[in-house]
This record gives C-alpha cells, sequence and structure tokens, in this order.
C-alpha cells in the first residue's frame, strides 16, 4: 500500500509536469474574410525544402491559435490552402515563447513575440516596401490592360519597374542573410536568394559557420561558389567543348590562349538584349581585330536553325558555337545573358560581364 501512495505520488509530480504550458503559443489574427477556413501550421523539411503539415485549427472571427509541447527554432509557415495552392501564407520562425502574427488586407504580416521572428520582421519591414511599390505596378498593368489603355511602352515601363523592385527585395534579403547566416532567421531566406548571381552569394558563404555549411541550401551555395572562383577574374580560362557551324565539335582552347585578346559572349537568338548589343560588338570586332581581338560567341539556343538563322541575320562574322549539352554554360557559370567574359593572350580571365561603354573602354585599354 505504502508502494501504491508512492507510485500514485510520483505519478502525479511527473504526470503534471509533462502537462504543463506548452513551449510555443502562435496567435494569429487575420481578415475575417477568411472566417470557417483552416488554417494549417507547416514546418519546412530542410532535406527538400517542402512544407510539411504538423497541426491545422479553424480561423474563428478573424483570429486562430495553435500551442506546441516541444519545438526547435527551425522556418515555418502559416497557410490556408484553396483548391490544392496556397491561398494565403505567412513565413516565420517556430521556436518557444509566445508569437503573435497579425496579417492585413494588403498582405503584409506583423510577426512579433520572440527573438528570431523580432529579427525577421526587422527585415520584412524594409522588404515590405519595394513589395508594395511591385504589387502596386502590377496591379496598375491589370487595371490599363482591363481598361484597353495598355500600350506597349507603358508594359515595358511597368515591367522594369517591377524587374527593379524584384532585385530591391532580393538584394535587401541577401543583405539579411549576410548578417544572419548563423541563427534561424537568416538561413529562413536562404531560398530567397538562390537566384542572385554567384558573385554576390561569396560573402555568404565566407560568414558561414560550420554547422550553417550542413545545410543543404548552403551546401549548394558553397558548390556553386567553388565553381565560380575557378572562373573569376585572375584566373586561366577552362577549356570547353561546344558545337560550331559546321556541326562539328569546337574548343575554346582553338583560340583562347593564343596570343589575342578574346571576348566570349553568351548569348541566344530568342535573347532581345543580345541582339540589340550585336552591332555594338561588330563595330568592336571591326575595329580591333587586326590589332588582336577575336570574339568567340556561345549560344544556350535549344534550336539549331534558329540561331544560324540570327547568326546570318547580324552578319556575326566571327567563331560561332552552340552549347548544346550546357558545358559551357555551367563551367561559366551563366546565370543571365548577355554575359561576357574577356582573355588576355595567355588566357588569363581579364574581365567579366562587361557591356557597352565600359567594355569599348576595357578593350581599348588594352588595344590601343
Amino acid at each position: 500500500m505504502k508502494n501504491f501512495i508512492i507510485y500514485i505520488a510520483l505519478f502525479l509530480t511527473f504526470g503534471y509536469a509533462g502537462c504543463g504550458k506548452p513551449a510555443c503559443v502562435i496567435q494569429g489574427k487575420i481578415e475575417s474574410k477568411w472566417n470557417g477556413k483552416t488554417v494549417y501550421l507547416q514546418i519546412i523539411e530542410e532535406e527538400n525544402m517542402r512544407p510539411q503539415s504538423i497541426d491545422s485549427t479553424i480561423i474563428n472571427q478573424g483570429e486562430f491559435k495553435f500551442a506546441q509541447t516541444s519545438v526547435s527554432p527551425q522556418t515555418a509557415l502559416l497557410s490556408i490552402i484553396e483548391q490544392g495552392k496556397p491561398a494565403w501564407t505567412t513565413q516565420f520562425i517556430l521556436e518557444e515563447g509566445n508569437i503573435k502574427i497579425t496579417s492585413d488586407s494588403q498582405g503584409n504580416t506583423l510577426i512579433a513575440g520572440t527573438p528570431n521572428n523580432e529579427l525577421l520582421q526587422q527585415h520584412f519591414n524594409r522588404w515590405y516596401i519595394p513589395y508594395n511599390k511591385m504589387r502596386q505596378s502590377s496591379e496598375e498593368m491589370y487595371r490599363l490592360e482591363q481598361a484597353g489603355q495598355l500600350t506597349r511602352n507603358t508594359l515595358d515601363s511597368l515591367d522594369k519597374n517591377s524587374q527593379s523592385y524584384m532585385r530591391e527585395m532580393r538584394l535587401l534579403s541577401l543583405e539579411f542573410v549576410k548578417e544572419n547566416i548563423n541563427n534561424p532567421a537568416g538561413k529562413s531566406l536562404l531560398m530567397e536568394i538562390m537566384g542572385l548571381p554567384d558573385r554576390l552569394l561569396v560573402d555568404v558563404v565566407e560568414k558561414a559557420d560550420s554547422i550553417s555549411l550542413r545545410h543543404p541550401l548552403m551546401q549548394q551555395i558553397s558548390k556553386r561558389i567553388n565553381t565560380y572562383k575557378a572562373v573569376a577574374v585572375g584566373k586561366i580560362f577552362q577549356d570547353v567543348i561546344a558545337v560550331n557551324m559546321q556541326d562539328q565539335p569546337s574548343r575554346l582552347s582553338d583560340y583562347a590562349g593564343k596570343g589575342k585578346y578574346v571576348l566570349i559572349d553568351f548569348w541566344a537568338s530568342w535573347c532581345k538584349p543580345c541582339c540589340i548589343e550585336m552591332p555594338e560588338l561588330k563595330q568592336l570586332y571591326h575595329q580591333y581585330k587586326e590589332k588582336g581581338l577575336e570574339i568567340v560567341s556561345i549560344s544556350i539556343d535549344q534550336d539549331k536553325d534558329a540561331w544560324q538563322k540570327k547568326i546570318k541575320e547580324l552578319q556575326m562574322n566571327w567563331p560561332q558555337m552552340i552549347d548544346e549539352n550546357k558545358e559551357a554554360s555551367k563551367t561559366y557559370v551563366v546565370g543571365a545573358i548577355p554575359h561576357t567574359i574577356l582573355l588576355d593572350p595567355t588566357g588569363g580571365i581579364l574581365a567579366k560581364d562587361l557591356r557597352g561603354k565600359e567594355l569599348e573602354e576595357k578593350i581599348a585599354q588594352y588595344l590601343k
């Protein structure tokens, strides 16, 4: 009997201890139009970066609440799913403490209550400025289109503005990640910067500690940076094989490192900026060909006929290759076109991504 009483006492002590306050409470406020809808609490699995639902609740009078008994800091989402797609979603850090999330009718979200979420909110406060401008630009584009007033010039202008706002958003995320890569808030935005040029991601890798470098996305970035560094300014060119106009294999080393300055130009027949700038390359080629300049254009086209047709149309009278297996594009980490690389007579990389006036001045510097 005495042992039974002791057992009951121990059960009450430890049993009730396990039923204490939850480690994490999430309180949300959202537009009343979502009343009666299910909101899902999801965590982002690092291995595949896919959301996994771990809890759900019904929105009542514009409010919802989650309570989690055990959590460790990780990227999470709150999502309302309609027809298999997110109709509303917001990102935050699932961690111990009381987290308050408020979303307004414009899609702006305020996250407060815990250290990493307060830090993340500081970033979002800056990020929402270009985001709202981009949203307004898209709404204006839609309004004009519906009214039949959307001209080509207006479309180009609004599209250019939207691209600028998108780039500003990514660069803000990049700066935040660089400063916070070793905490959960910084890691939560890694996906946002994956589309940026590799040269902008070098600092992220250099600032990451050994634990952060084990993150799957950081491993991808590290691999990209190693490839990028192999073809950085000051390095010797990497030889690649592509197909020439005669449908025969051709090596970059057939031209590079042979005593001439070589301009490698990555382009495509469908790339409007590439084609617009081609007359400038023609002028440079004719002006400096006899002084020691060679141009090698490498196309990323899929359509050989379109590639050859555009070459003839633009009268590109210098060596041409098409990167059928993407070897050249991968080797030189070509994320966007046009993309140029200037080599010295020994094959050393002098400059990258020069266009227009900058390219002309750089070539003139060496071939006066």
